[in-house]
């Protein structure tokens, strides 16, 4: 007989477990691991969802799920950091929803193999399709940051309005234009499908939520507030600590900062070379990096497996991404910020807001239009047209003084020293 293992009040004996009791991370982590065998404890709030415990200590979240004479086993992943309770619960819920819709169920790791048309199946048809569009890079770049991570396993017949809904709901709290950008590429995604997915009776998009057309925004961050998050920045640990600071120093757009491969950064040259597939007007990005900006990458620490700057998870046989939370922590910055500054409730700033902020201080340097366009890897105006045809400068020379001006700008706004009468002359 093996010694009884005490789960919030529960005995459970190698093998069983006797009730079912409503899972908390704090009690996942409390379970004991049996001397031989195994356990396995339900949990109370998704039907069918157990954690599994073996003898060396393991925890495997499973989902055991009866349809007819047929009872389905699915592993869901393995207890830890990267995968707990909530993730577990939600993929437990997103393949109950699946069996529930009449499909079945093979195991997580054969559904991208399986006919039947999940979107891990589908994009990368739709997307070679749509090679010759000028387009192509920035519709990749949406499905695999917006769509993939949470509908990449999912049948595409079986997804709902609803959870198109939340998706998008999800993604306009920090961006409401990209939320709409990412409805009208899902809804261009469903109108190819429906031809090649027989049960699918109509686009879920089409009747799907989705934020309206946001006013455009001239929001700049003061030089007290871009004190104030130089130092919010300074309390955050990796990643959102350098991140911040880079988005402060380049005018780079968050996911140009993020997603960034170790491979993009040539750190003898101090260059940062953002390639066309992540640039989101398709157009290879060069950028000179202020010397505080590369010594902030220097000190990034490498995580073996991961060609990430900022991984986030490196698993076998997947690319690894970059961070995701943005939501959470972009409010956790906001409420540091509005401390540092003892106010309450401050006026509303997106990350996005980081970028114009820049643009903003290199015109008040001085640093020409078509200079300041180049920095910001804008493809419009002095750059756009028949102009961008004749004129083929790359402005390197003038994009590395340029933020350097802006670099040496932020240190005395950090400080907090007066602006002084030397003039920067640029190109």
């Amino acid at each position: 007989m093996h010694d009884p293992l005490t789960v919030g009040g529960h005995f459970c004996e190698a093998g069983n477990i006797v009730g079912n009791i409503t899972l908390t991370d704090t009690r996942v982590k409390a379970i004991k691991a049996p001397e031989t065998g195994r356990i396995e404890v339900p949990d109370d709030k998704v039907q069918g969802l157990r954690v599994r415990v073996s003898s060396k200590g393991t925890k495997t979240f499973v989902l055991r799920k009866r349809q007819g004479a047929k009872v389905h086993n699915l592993t869901l992943g393995t207890y830890g950091p990267r995968f707990g309770l909530a993730e577990a619960r939600r993929k437990a819920r997103t393949y109950l929803n699946d069996l529930e819709a009449g499909k079945g169920a093979p195991p997580p790791a054969k559904r991208a193999r399986a006919k039947g048309g999940t979107f891990r199946q589908l994009i990368p048809v739709y997307l070679d399709g749509k090679r010759d569009l000028r387009s192509h890079g920035e519709i990749k770049r949406i499905m695999d940051g917006y769509v993939m991570p949470e509908l990449g396993d999912r049948f595409a017949d079986t997804v709902t309005r609803g959870e198109i809904t939340e998706l998008i709901d999800n993604i306009a709290t920090t961006a409401p234009t990209m939320a709409r950008a990412v409805h009208a590429q899902l809804s261009a995604f469903y109108t190819w499908a429906m031809p090649r997915l027989d049960k699918l009776e109509a686009n879920p998009c089409r009747d799907a939520g989705r934020p309206p057309k946001p006013k455009a925004r001239d929001r700049v961050l003061t030089e007290a507030e871009l004190k104030a998050l130089w130092g919010v920045a300074e309390d955050e640990p990796n990643p959102w600590g350098p991140g911040l600071k880079l988005l402060m120093l380049t005018g780079a757009r968050r996911d140009e900062v993020f997603s960034a491969d170790r491979d993009e950064f040539d750190l003898n040259a101090a260059e940062w070379t953002i390639p066309a597939g992540r640039a989101k007007n398709d157009v290879v990005h060069i950028l000179p990096l202020p010397a505080v900006a590369k010594t902030i990458v220097e000190a990034i620490p490498e995580v073996e497996g991961s060609g990430k700057l900022f991984p986030t998870r490196t698993r076998a046989g997947q690319a690894d991404r970059g961070p995701s939370g943005f939501s959470k922590a972009q409010a956790r910055f906001r409420a540091k910020l509005d401390e540092n500054l003892e106010r309450e409730d401050g006026p509303h700033w997106t990350l996005h807001d980081i970028r114009r902020t820049v643009a903003t201080g290199l015109q008040r340097l001085g640093v020409r239009y078509e200079v300041t366009e180049a920095v910001l890897n804008h493809v419009s105006g002095a750059r756009g047209g028949i102009a961008g045809v004749y004129q083929r400068h790359d402005w390197k020379d003038e994009k590395r003084a340029a933020l350097e001006a802006w670099a040496n700008e932020l240190d005395r706004i950090v400080r907090g020293t007066e602006t002084t009468n030397v003039v920067a002359l640029h190109g």
